[in-house]
């Protein structure tokens, strides 16, 4: 059995390492963002649906099987995914803090 403050360091970590990744993704799609924006005179910001079809972590058949599942889809398609990684950032950050404390 693992020592319980060595899985709290190692959780700790992984958050800090979470949130740093997740604000550096931010800025990155901002400034691609604002790239584009330059270009085309245009900001297009690419939705959390996007970004999961481009990952390949979403499928579209999902939500093909049931009707209740375009209110998900909609919902992703609304929500930019720059938005998603600030909020997610900080939520990391002070559950790395807080697991770093224990």
């Amino acid at each position: 059995m693992p020592d319980p403050l060595f899985m709290d360091r190692v959780i700790s970590i992984v958050l800090f390492a979470a949130a740093v990744l997740a604000f550096g993704g931010a800025v990155l799609l901002l400034l691609n963002g604002f790239i584009e924006y330059l270009q085309s005179g245009r900001w297009q910001a690419a939705s959390l649906l996007q970004v999961g079809y481009d990952s390949h972590v979403i499928r579209a058949r999902w939500f093909l099987g049931n009707d209740w599942n375009w209110w998900i889809h909609d919902v992703l398609a609304l929500v930019p995914a720059y938005l998603a990684l600030l909020a997610a950032a900080p939520c990391c950050w002070w559950l790395s803090g807080r697991f770093g404390e224990r």
